[in-house]
Order: C-alpha cells, then structure tokens, then sequence
C-alpha cells in the first residue's frame, strides 16, 4: 500500500466500518470490460474473513458472468467530506474510508443457506427489525450469491475536525 498511514488493520474498526456500509459495489471479469455492480448486502465474520451475501433474480447478467468466472472484487466506501487546504490545489484531501477486496463468488442452490443469507442482508439493510420467515417459493425463486473474500485491505483518511474532536 503506497500510504502506509492510511491503512485500517484493527479488526474491530474493520467490523464496524463493514457494518455501516450500505452497499458494495461487485466487479465482475467481462468479455471484454469489467461489469460493475452497486448492491445490498449482507455478511458474516468468522474470525477476520468476511463473506459477503447479494440477492437477485436467479438468472440474468451477474449470475452468467459470474458462472463463467467466479473471480470478482469488491469496494465500499463511507465518503466524509472536502478537507480545505490553501490556494494551491495539491494541499486539498478528502475524508473517507474504504474497503477494496478479492474473492470467489458462488450462486447458493441450497435453500436453507439462501435463507440465511436473506437473513443477514436484512439484518444489516433493516438493522432491528423484525420479519416474517421466508417462504420456500420465495427461497426456489430468489438469486443469492456468496462472495468469500480472500483478500481485502481499509483504508481511511480522517477529516482534521473529528481528528480534533478525538481529542477533547
């Protein structure tokens, strides 16, 4: 990584990041350009290795490319704000943070593990609430896809204002 500095190894703030994201975007190897995706999500830890979970329809554009080449990346970000500098372009930032990884996906036959899935994208995408069980026609229907991130690296750049507010 060219700015060390920026670079999220802590665990609990990588956990806690992934949590308040809302959508991932998923590229997906093309036949001739990557296709890129904005999506819900839902994931689960085991230890430090995520997995993320997306729903769609069972057949279609993602789910062919991802049939002939499963290899995908992934980016979330959470955009901050302009960090000002001085009248000279160069000494302007922006806050953010961001999370850039490499996985396999796999479309879920399974319904029980689709069920799950759709569990823990709704957890995340309707935090506290409650819903209905999934009916089975609706498992046999709906397109789920798990993707195993192999790799992945965070990377922030704190705003100077909550760097302050950190402080107090």
């Amino acid at each position: 990584m060219r700015r060390a500095k920026r670079q999220v190894t802590d665990i609990d703030l990588i956990k806690k990041f992934v949590d308040e994201v809302e959508v991932v975007r998923i590229a997906i190897n093309g036949d001739k350009y990557p296709y890129v995706v904005p999506v819900n999500f839902g994931y689960s830890w085991n230890d430090e290795a995520l997995s993320l979970y997306i729903h769609g329809a069972s057949e279609g554009k993602k789910v062919s490319m991802i049939g002939e080449n499963p290899l995908v990346a992934v980016e979330m970000d959470q955009p901050d704000k302009l960090i000002e500098g001085n009248k000279n372009a160069s000494t302007y930032s922006y806050a953010y943070q961001s999370l850039i990884g490499f996985g396999e996906a796999k479309i879920i036959e399974d319904l029980e593990e689709k069920r799950n899935a759709l569990h823990l994208l709704m957890a995340h995408a309707a935090k506290g609430k409650t819903f209905d069980p999934i009916p089975e026609k609706t498992l046999e229907r709906v397109g789920v896809i798990k993707i195993i991130i192999d790799s992945y690296t965070v990377k922030q750049n704190i705003h100077p204002d909550k760097k302050r507010e950190e402080h107090k």
